[in-house]
Parts: structure tokens; C-alpha cells; sequence
């Protein structure tokens, strides 16, 4: 399943976009002393070197200790495509690290280092049990985060904005270096990952924890499968339904169904395009999935990521008007 829309997020990897305007810094921390110097010790910076044409380039990104043995999660945007990455330590100590498992979906890596002594660890909380408005702060090694962890609230769970990926929305301040970095609760424990900012700074974007932890014995292990439809679309609006003359208001609109996938299979049908960069159209609409309303294509996209490969799942549908239903077995999602 793919999503065919720019976002207007600015992914945080490297130390290279200083030019963005600085988010201003929220109001005071909610953490105790005691809890914001305990999360603080467990996050690590990461260095990244990426050789090509005999050329280096280097970048950085933060960490999270979540294992006193040195697992440490970050961003797998960070860690991509690095020919070395080594991690440094609050107290400055600097050690090589190994890429233990990746997961682009879901934009999470489990790094390893070896350390004469256990390591300090960050708790990880529960998402779930997030109110919005509820104060968080957000934690990471950026260079211009010279004031030390920032404050804010959580302002939106997002399925959009990484189509399918829970997501955690908030006014704690981000920097470039702070992806791998952790978004805390008012107990100190890591609720989020953080991944982005908007272009303008005023909003930074975290992988929830609870869909981290549902994938973390597979990193542990190298390798995440995910399910999927196989298909291209996108939400419907009440601007995308006027211009296309759609039967309904809401529902995702099937741009294109990916040849040799469980969509096709089942014979789902996509849309035709009247040229470049127009929308494609005629294709079929989904309104519900297993009963459920279906009123984004983050929303779709993130149930078939709640379930399991194999998994069948029915979709209420419209083709030229009228309504029908079908079953789709979920395959496995390929690299793309």
C-alpha cells in the first residue's frame, strides 16, 4: 500500500538543514529533576559516515538506550544507507556501533555497541495511555539543543502523515539531529520516537512506542515483515469529491492496484490518469474494512498494518456508484 502525497514533513537525519527556523522553545518541563537527568544519560548521539565515490559524507542522529547490554533504538532514516556508524555517550565516550535490524515502514533501527559496563536505559511507556494536551518532552543530541530537553503537549495521534504508521504529533521542540531522539511522558518514560519536524518548526512528529515495541523482537532478529494490499491512493475530500464527481464524501479513492498483489488478486480495480500529475480516476472506493469506516487512507493503510500476514480482511466498496463487497488476503509487503 502506497501513498501518492508530499507531506509537509522535514525528516531530521542529518545535521544539515540549519537554515530552518528555530521552533520556539516550550513551556518548563514537566519531569522531575531526577527523571529528566535519568532519561537524559540513556539518550546517545549517533554519528553516521556514508562513503561514496571515495568521498565521505557525515551526519548525526540521536539514540535511545533501551537495553543495559547497548541495544539502542534510533530512526532507521538515520542509520540508512551509512557504511559506519559509531555512538557517543553522555559522558563522552565513543564506541563503533553494528545495525542489528531495520525497519523503513516504520522508520526504526535497533543499533549494538559493546561496552566494558551496563549502560543506563530509558523506560519505554505506553502510547496508548496518552491524553491529548497531556505535557511531553522531547530529548535528543541535536547541536542546537544547547538548552536541553524541550517541553510541550500532544497536540494529535497521526496515521497520515507516515500513511499507516501511529504517529504522535507535538509542540516539544525538534532540531536536524534530534530523529532517534525520545518523546517522554510526565513519568519519564518514552512514548514516542522522534522523526520530524514540520517545515516551519512549530510541530516535531514521533513513531508512537507501542508500534516500536510491536516490531522490536523482529529488529532484535534483523528483519520486519508488514502486510499489505498492494494498491496507490488516497483520501477523499470534499474538494476531491467535487472535482471528480465521487458518489460519497469520504473513503480512499484506489489510484492504482499494484500488479502481482493481494488487491489485484482479489480484483480490485484502479483508475486512469488523463495525463501527468493528474489524479487517476474511476478507480474503486473503499468506504469500510472489516465494518469499520474507512475515512483516510492512513486510516486504511494502519488497520492492514495492525494485522498479520495471510490475514483476510473484507472491504466495502464502490465501483461507478455501486456498492460491493470483497475479501483480500493480505501478502507480504515487498521492499520498495
Amino acid at each position: 500500500m502506497t501513498h501518492m502525497r508530499r507531506h509537509r514533513w522535514m525528516f531530521l537525519a542529518l545535521v544539515l538543514a540549519l537554515a530552518l527556523p528555530a521552533p520556539a522553545l516550550a513551556q518548563q518541563s514537566a519531569l522531575s529533576p531526577d527523571d529528566s537527568e535519568a532519561v537524559d544519560r540513556a539518550i546517545v548521539l549517533v554519528n553516521t559516515y556514508r562513503e561514496s565515490g571515495g568521498r565521505v559524507s557525515r551526519g548525526s542522529g540521536s539514540g535511545i538506550v533501551i537495553d543495559p547490554s547497548g541495544f539502542i533504538l534510533t530512526a532507521e532514516h538515520v542509520a540508512a544507507r551509512s557504511t559506519r556508524l559509531e555512538v557517543v555517550l553522555r559522558s563522552g565516550e565513543v564506541y563503533p556501533a553494528t545495525v542489528v535490524g531495520t525497519d523503513p515502514v516504520f522508520d526504526a533501527a535497533l543499533l549494538r555497541i559493546q561496552t566494558p559496563r551496563p549502560l543506563p536505559v530509558a523506560a519505554l511507556g505506553a502510547s496508548s495511555m496518552m491524553l491529548l494536551g497531556e505535557p511531553v518532552v522531547a530529548f535528543g543530541r541535536a547541536s542546537r539543543r544547547q538548552s536541553g530537553p524541550t517541553a510541550g503537549a500532544l497536540l494529535a495521534f497521526d496515521v497520515d502523515a507516515r500513511p499507516g504508521v501511529p504517529s504522535l504529533r507535538s509542540s516539544a521542540a525538534a532540531w536536524p539531529g534530534d530523529s532517534g531522539g525520545a518523546l517522554v511522558n510526565v513519568r519519564g518514560e518514552v512514548v514516542g520516537v522522534i522523526v520530524a519536524i514540520t517545515r516551519d518548526g512549530t510541530v516535531s512528529l514521533s513513531i508512537a512506542i507501542d508500534a516500536v515495541t510491536h516490531i522490536l523482537n523482529d529488529l532484535r532478529i534483523g528483519f520486519v515483515r508488514h502486510p499489505w494490499l498492494g494498491i496507490t491512493g488516497g483520501t477523499i475530500t470534499d474538494a476531491l469529491a467535487g472535482e471528480l464527481g465521487l458518489p460519497v464524501r469520504r473513503g480512499v479513492l484506489i489510484y492504482e492496484v499494484l500488479e502481482g498483489g493481494p488487491a489485484a488478486e482479489a480484483g480490485l480495480r484502479g483508475g486512469r490518469s488523463n495525463g501527468a500529475g493528474t489524479i487517476p480516476r474511476g478507480g474503486d472506493i473503499v468506504v469500510a474494512i472489516d465494518g469499520r469506516p474507512v475515512t483516510t487512507f492512513g486510516q486504511l493503510a494502519a488497520y492492514v498494518l495492525s494485522k498479520r500476514i495471510g490475514d483476510t480482511v473484507l472491504l466495502e466498496m464502490l465501483r461507478d456508484g455501486q456498492p460491493f463487497s470483497t475479501s483480500v488476503v493480505l501478502g507480504e509487503r515487498p521492499t520498495l
